[in-house]
């Protein structure tokens, strides 16, 4: 059955939502349990000012360090024209700190807030980056679906290919008889058809 039938792989590396962070966490209510030792997290900023962190990230000083998932930009008119890279999370962008720059990165022109639940900040697992930094530098073709609205099905594991290694959840909906790989981040997944022979069931426990 479970080659046989058209899923989407749904990663679980969510580790917030969009909702719940747009419920007023902000610089003034934020607590932490960072470290003296960095720790990913993710950075709000306002409309189209993704960029623009970026560049104060980088020359502050002590710079901190960052990371800007961007998306090729595309011309429906002139699909051999390419546009200017946009950021792939709109008025997101990931940050490398520890209990010493959470000031510093609170207060850098164009940042709304740190992520968070319950006041607490919210560590973002390298390989949870790491798998974010695979499909940006993917040829493959993929998009971009809220998690929220993925029906969830059985765990697999990707066995070929650039994305080997990463395990996910099967969900309904795939069409052509393909697979689909997401994975969740602020309540949004990456998709990409896989053929079967590139999956594997999830053994109970892996």
């Amino acid at each position: 059955i479970f080659l046989t039938t058209p899923f989407i792989l749904h990663f679980r590396v969510q580790y917030f939502s969009l909702s719940s962070v747009m419920g007023g966490n902000n610089r003034r209510t934020q607590n932490t349990m960072l470290t003296e030792k960095s720790s990913w997290v993710a950075v709000m900023t306002y409309p189209h000012a993704e960029t623009l962190v970026a560049e104060h990230f980088r020359d502050d000083n002590p710079p901190i360090e960052y990371y800007l998932p961007l998306l090729a930009g595309k011309d429906k008119r002139f699909k051999k024209n390419p546009l200017p890279e946009k950021p792939m999370f709109p008025c997101y962008l990931f940050a490398r700190i520890n209990n010493k720059q959470i000031y510093q990165t609170r207060t850098t022109k164009g940042v709304v807030y740190i992520v968070s639940s319950a006041h607490s900040i919210i560590e973002v697992p390298e390989s949870d980056i790491e798998a974010v930094r695979r499909f940006e530098a993917s040829q493959r073709k993929f998009f971009l679906h809220e998690t929220s609205k993925l029906a969830k099905g059985s765990e697999a594991i990707i066995t070929e290919g650039e994305f080997a290694g990463l395990k996910g959840r099967l969900v309904k909906g795939c069409k052509d008889g393909n697979f689909c790989v997401s994975i969740s981040v602020m309540n949004m997944s990456f998709v990409v058809h896989l053929r079967r022979e590139e999956l594997r069931p999830a053994a109970k426990g892996e």
